[in-house]
C-alpha cells in the first residue's frame, strides 16, 4: 500500500487534499469546532495519520467495487452457463442480490481493513522494499504463503460453519446454491473481513516485500473471491467450453467449491484440498456430480 501511496501522493493526492482543505475552510466560515479540526492543515499532510487513513480506504474501497463490478460482468456473460438460472435452486431476483450483498460487504471490509493497511505503512508490518532480501527467499515467500493461508482459511471457514455462525453469519453466503460470479464478494460484512485477516496477518509474522504483499493481495482476492465462485456444470460440453476463454479456471477446482455450495458439509479449502483430505472432509467432485442414474446402470440386476 505504500508503494501505491507513494506514487498517487504527488501526482493526485496533494492537489486534491489541498483542494480539500480549502474547500472545508471556506464553507466553515462559523468556525465550529468540528470545522476548526477539519482546517487544520496538519490534518491533511501527506504522512499525516487520517489523510493515510482516507486515502487508503477510498483507493481499496472504489479499485475493489470497480474491480467486482467490470471482472463479475466479463465472467457472468463469458462463464457462467445461462440454462442454469432455469434451475429451481436459482433463486428469484438473485444476481441483483448477490451484487448489493456483495457492495455492501466490500464497502465495510475496506474500512475495517484500513487500519491493517495503515500500520503496514507505518512500519509496524515486516514488510520490506523489494530486492533487500535474497532471491531464494522472494520466489519461497510465495508458497509459504500459499500453505499458511490456506490453512488458517481452511479452519476459519470450518468454524463459520458451526451451527452458531453459521446461523448468525455464514449462511448468508450459503443461500445462493448457483453462484454466479456476482456472488464473489456477498458475504455477511464482518465475516468477510475476518476470512480475510490471513492475507495480512502473514506480513506482521515473516517479512514479506511490499510488491510481494500487492501481489498476494491481488491474487488471493482474484483466486478467493472470484474464481471459485464460478459455477461450471459438469456437462463435458460445458466444461469444454469454460477452457476456450480467459475466465475458466481448473474445472475440477470450480467443482470443488461448487460441490461445498450444493452440501456445506465438504470441501472449506481456499487453494487445494490439502487440509479437506486431512481433516477428513473431501469429498471427489466428480463422484458427487455423478448423476444417480448412472449410479443405478453400473448395478448388475440380480440373477435368478
Amino acid at each position: 500500500m505504500e508503494v501505491l501511496l507513494d506514487h498517487l501522493d504527488p501526482v493526485l493526492l496533494d492537489d486534491v487534499y489541498s483542494s480539500a482543505s480549502q474547500l472545508i475552510e471556506a464553507i466553515c466560515a462559523n468556525r465550529t469546532q468540528l470545522c476548526t479540526l477539519a482546517a487544520d492543515p496538519g490534518l491533511w499532510q501527506r504522512h499525516g495519520l487520517w489523510r493515510q487513513s482516507i486515502s487508503i480506504f477510498f483507493m481499496t474501497w472504489l479499485s475493489s467495487s470497480l474491480f467486482y463490478l467490470v471482472f463479475g460482468t466479463v465472467c457472468y456473460y463469458r462463464n457462467f452457463d445461462q440454462s442454469l438460472k432455469k434451475q429451481p435452486k436459482f433463486r428469484p431476483n438473485q444476481i441483483r442480490s448477490e451484487i448489493a450483498d456483495s457492495l455492501w460487504a466490500l464497502l465495510v471490509l475496506n474500512a475495517l481493513t484500513v487500519p491493517i493497511f495503515v500500520a503496514q505503512v507505518r512500519g509496524l508490518a515486516k514488510i520490506y522494499t523489494f530486492g533487500s532480501y535474497s532471491a531464494w527467499y522472494e520466489v519461497a515467500r510465495y508458497p509459504l504463503f500459499v500453505l499458511f493461508s490456506d490453512t488458517c482459511m481452511y479452519w476459519l471457514h470450518r468454524v463459520f460453519h458451526h451451527p452458531v455462525l453459521f446461523r448468525i453469519a455464514h449462511h448468508k453466503h450459503h443461500r445462493f446454491v448457483i453462484p454466479t460470479p456476482f456472488s464473489a464478494y456477498a458475504f455477511d460484512p464482518i465475516e468477510a473481513w475476518i476470512m480475510s485477516l490471513p492475507i495480512y496477518a502473514y506480513s506482521f509474522i515473516w517479512p514479506m516485500s511490499d510488491v510481494g504483499q500487492l501481489l498476494v493481495f491481488f491474487i488471493t482476492n482474484i483466486r478467493t473471491f472470484l474464481l471459485r465462485e464460478w459455477f461450471v456444470p459438469s456437462n463435458r460440453q460445458s466444461r469444454a467450453r469454460s477452457h476456450s476463454h480467459p475466465c475458466s479456471v481448473d474445472d475440477n477446482r470450480d467443482q470443488f467449491h461448487t460441490v461445498h455450495h450444493k452440501s456445506i458439509q465438504p470441501n472449506f479449502g481456499q487453494f487445494s484440498a490439502l487440509w479437506d483430505r486431512l481433516g477428513g472432509t473431501y469429498a471427489d467432485p466428480e463422484v458427487f456430480s455423478e448423476p444417480v442414474r448412472n449410479k443405478r446402470e453400473r448395478v448388475k440386476p440380480l440373477e435368478h
